[in-house]
C-alpha cells in the first residue's frame, strides 16, 4: 500500500469511527427518550404540575422522583440484617412557561413502564429569594421553602410524615407566604432570610386520577417578621436569652420560635384598611 492509499485509508477509518460516535450519541439519547415513556407510550397517562412564580422568586427546578415495586434496592437495619426496599429514580426537570405569564409547568407520565415498572412518586420544588430584590439587602443566606406533590403511598425526601389530601383531577391551591429574618448573635449578628407559612412543611396527597395540579402563592414581601435568637452568655432576667420575634406592626413576642400564622393574617387585614 502507498503512503497516500494508508493516509486516505486512516482518515476514511476516523470518519468511520466519528460516525459511529455520533452514532451511539443518538441511540443513547433516543433510549432515554423512551425511559421517560414519551415516545413508547405515546397514549399513558400524565400530569401537570405548575407554579405561579412572584416576580421576587427565582424560577425553581422540578425535582421528578418514581418509585419501582419490582426492582429493590438494598438496605442493612441496626443489627445489619438485610432487608429491601423500593427502587427510585429521581430526576430534575426544568420548567415551561406558559406564554404571556409568570406561570411554569411540567408535564410528566404517570407510569414510564420497563422493566422495573416504574410509577410517578412526587413531584417538588423549593421557593427562593431572588438576590437582586431590596428585601435582601444585609442578607448573609437564604433558606428555602419546600413544596411536595406526593402520588403515591412513599414517603417524599423530606418530611414531617403529615400529608394533607387534596381531592380532584384539577386542583388549584393557594398558599401565603411572609418573608422572616432571623439575626444569629452567637454568630456574630448574621441575618438570614426564610419564609413562614401556615405550616412548616406543605405536602399534599393528591388522587390517583389527578389531572392537573397549580400552585399559587401569595407572598407579603414587605411584611417581614424580624427574628432574635438568644444572645450568648444572656443573664436569666435578661429578656435576650428568649427568642424574641417582632411582628410587621411592631409588636413584639418572647419564647415562641415560630410566628404565629393568623396573628400575621390579622396584621395584613388591618394594615390594608
Amino acid at each position: 500500500m502507498s503512503w497516500s492509499d494508508s493516509e486516505n485509508y486512516k482518515s476514511t477509518k476516523a470518519a468511520n469511527y466519528k460516525a459511529l460516535f455520533f452514532l451511539c450519541i443518538f441511540l443513547c439519547c433516543l433510549v432515554l427518550k423512551f425511559c421517560d415513556g414519551t415516545i413508547l407510550m405515546p397514549g399513558v397517562r400524565r400530569v401537570t404540575v405548575s407554579l405561579d412564580v412572584p416576580e421576587q422568586l427565582t424560577v425553581p427546578l422540578f425535582t421528578v422522583s418514581y418509585h419501582s415495586k419490582k426492582c429493590k434496592q438494598s438496605r442493612r437495619d441496626g443489627n445489619f440484617k438485610k432487608y429491601y426496599i423500593d427502587d427510585s429514580n429521581v430526576r430534575s426537570v426544568e420548567p415551561e412557561r406558559e406564554e404571556g405569564t409568570r406561570i411554569y409547568s411540567v408535564t410528566v407520565p404517570v407510569e414510564k413502564g420497563w422493566y422495573c415498572d416504574w410509577k410517578l412518586s412526587n413531584i417538588d420544588f423549593k421557593l427562593r429569594y431572588k438576590r437582586n430584590i431590596d428585601i435582601m439587602k444585609g442578607i448573609d443566606e437564604t433558606i428555602s421553602e419546600r413544596i411536595t406533590f406526593v402520588f403515591d403511598d412513599h414517603y417524599p425526601r423530606a418530611t414531617n410524615g403529615l400529608f394533607e389530601v387534596r381531592h380532584g383531577r384539577s386542583k388549584e391551591i393557594i398558599e401565603e407566604f411572609y418573608p422572616v429574618k432571623t439575626i444569629k448573635p452567637s454568630l456574630g449578628n448574621m441575618i438570614n432570610l426564610s419564609f413562614s407559612g401556615r405550616e412548616s412543611f406543605l405536602i399534599y396527597r393528591l388522587d390517583n386520577d389527578v389531572e392537573s395540579v397549580l400552585f399559587r402563592l401569595e407572598l407579603h414581601i414587605t411584611e417581614i417578621i424580624e427574628r432574635k435568637l438568644p444572645t450568648p452568655k444572656a443573664k436569666e432576667t435578661d429578656k435576650d436569652e428568649y427568642v424574641k420575634l417582632t411582628y410587621p406592626d411592631g409588636s413584639v413576642e418572647y419564647d415562641n420560635p415560630f410566628p404565629d400564622f393568623e396573628r400575621l393574617q390579622k396584621i395584613t387585614r388591618d394594615l390594608k384598611k
